[in-house]
């Protein structure tokens, strides 16, 4: 028994690395070479064809959302959204006039009153007015209600045209925003890959737009060592290592871990504030470098909440 005991101290021991103690071992987990990445970035496509007629930045320009970055020529655009607008007022004149439907009504009125005028003669005096008097008062009468009805309709119709305008001068505009290049997102503009003056077709890119002001970090984890569930939330030091043998320390917390296990590896990763950078430069971090990860494991079943930005 004492040899028995004595085996299996040794092999507890073995299996401990050395230099690191039993509790930082089981509390921390260190992931060297992860990998700062990009969140948001796109490459801006000519919506529209046409020829570039102004690009108003250049590479490395730091660019706010909605900034106007560029422009495609709008000359015929432009001459559309007069005749649309001219084609809206007219409509707009036609329907918030109803001078004719105030006259047919007027209309309606009078030839009624001259045909019970003359039914009234009649029954006063038998045979003063003639029949065919009568029946062409009617008849007047009542081709002065279908007038209304007519003119009434035509107002209405005025209306849904001017609607119609309207739809159409929307749609002018909406081809001028498209030939319109602007930051869906505050970033920095990485590359241009078309000039002013030359011909786009839709869909081809013209720059690239990234997100510089906050940044992914993400490495793997060994899936046979740890479980997500001690990652998830867990609090997370970015070890960053700068020129100059330089470090900087950022505190997060892992937001995701991923669901697939590659190679027993699953990836993990967190989101941080970019920094201002040193040395002249604007940001602290780059995408493309590596950091170190320094994470604070959760206790088993025990995931911390947290809520991401």
């Amino acid at each position: 028994m004492p040899h028995a005991a004595l085996w299996i101290a040794a092999v507890v021991a073995a299996a401990q690395p050395s230099g690191t103690s039993p509790l930082q071992n089981r509390d921390v987990i260190e992931l060297e070479h992860c990998v700062i990445s990009l969140i948001d970035h796109v490459e801006l496509p000519a919506e529209e064809e046409g020829k570039i007629s102004e690009l108003l930045v250049k590479e490395e320009a730091v660019v706010t959302q909605g900034q106007v970055l560029g422009q495609l020529d709008v000359t015929d655009t432009l001459t559309a959204k007069k005749v649309a607008e001219a084609r809206l007022a007219v409509a707009h004149e036609k329907a918030t006039n109803d001078a004719e439907v105030q006259v047919a009504r007027k209309l309606i009125d009078l030839a009624k009153a001259e045909y019970e005028e003359s039914l009234a003669i009649n029954k006063r005096s038998p045979g003063t007015i003639p029949e065919t008097t009568l029946r062409r008062q009617r008849v007047t009468w009542e081709k002065a209600l279908l007038d209304t009805l007519a003119a009434e309709m035509t107002f209405k119709i005025a209306g849904l045209q001017r609607e119609e305008e309207t739809a159409q001068l929307e749609a002018v505009d909406n081809r001028l925003n498209r030939r319109t290049i602007r930051a869906p997102f505050d970033g920095v503009v990485v590359k241009i890959h078309r000039q002013q003056s030359e011909w786009v077709k839709p869909g081809e890119p013209i720059m690239r737009l990234v997100r510089m002001d906050r940044l992914r970090i993400e490495g793997f984890v060994n899936a046979d060592l740890v479980a997500p569930d001690q990652l998830k939330n867990a609090e997370v030091k970015i070890v960053l290592r700068l020129p100059g043998d330089d470090t900087e320390v950022l505190t997060a917390r892992i937001l995701e871990v991923s669901s697939i296990v590659e190679a027993s590896r699953y990836r993990i990763w967190t989101e941080v504030d970019n920094q201002p950078g040193r040395g002249g430069y604007k940001w602290l971090m780059r995408p493309g470098a590596e950091a170190k990860m320094v994470i604070t494991k959760n206790p088993r079943g025990a995931a911390a909440a947290y809520s991401p930005r």
